[in-house]
């Protein structure tokens, strides 16, 4: 009796962590849709993180870093498909006009103008109605936060 007892007890100290690590790989494995509406609207840069270990991206976030107007430009997302960037409270800047489309499930392709070819991808991390994070081609992940 106490053999199976312990059997038992083996098996489940065994079984269960398995059992999680599996359940647990398959919800990573499950690719979650997002709601792309969520992206219209005013968002400002909120950070820049470079997941990669390189000159480059530490020069491109070091220039990103002492622009002082980097951070307040406000990125407006349209349903058109259009994004204005202006600085707010400045009447005098002039507002820039880039285009984005939806690609496959979580891609956000950039354009330069809406009706370019030429596409930078970028892959959305998080969208909810206060953060969007977006992954670079290069690996820098892009927060932005909703302004009000």
């Amino acid at each position: 009796m106490k053999k199976t007892i312990l059997a038992v007890i083996l098996l489940a100290a065994a079984g269960g962590p398995a059992y999680y690590l599996l359940q647990k790989k398959k919800q990573d494995n499950h690719i979650k849709t997002i709601n792309k509406e969520l992206v219209i609207g005013k968002w400002k840069i909120d950070s820049l993180v470079s997941q990669k270990d390189s000159t480059k991206d530490g020069l491109e976030l070091l220039l990103f870093a002492m622009d002082s107007n980097a951070r307040r430009e406000v990125y407006e997302f349209q349903t058109n498909g259009q994004v204005f960037v202006s600085l707010p409270n400045d009447t005098l800047s002039k507002k820039d006009t880039f285009s984005f489309a939806w690609g496959h499930d979580k891609e956000l392709l950039w354009k330069d103008n809406h009706s370019d070819a030429a596409t930078e991808s970028m892959t959305v991390i998080k969208l909810d109605k206060n953060d969007l994070v977006l992954r670079s081609a290069d690996s820098v992940l892009i927060y932005f936060k909703k302004t009000k």
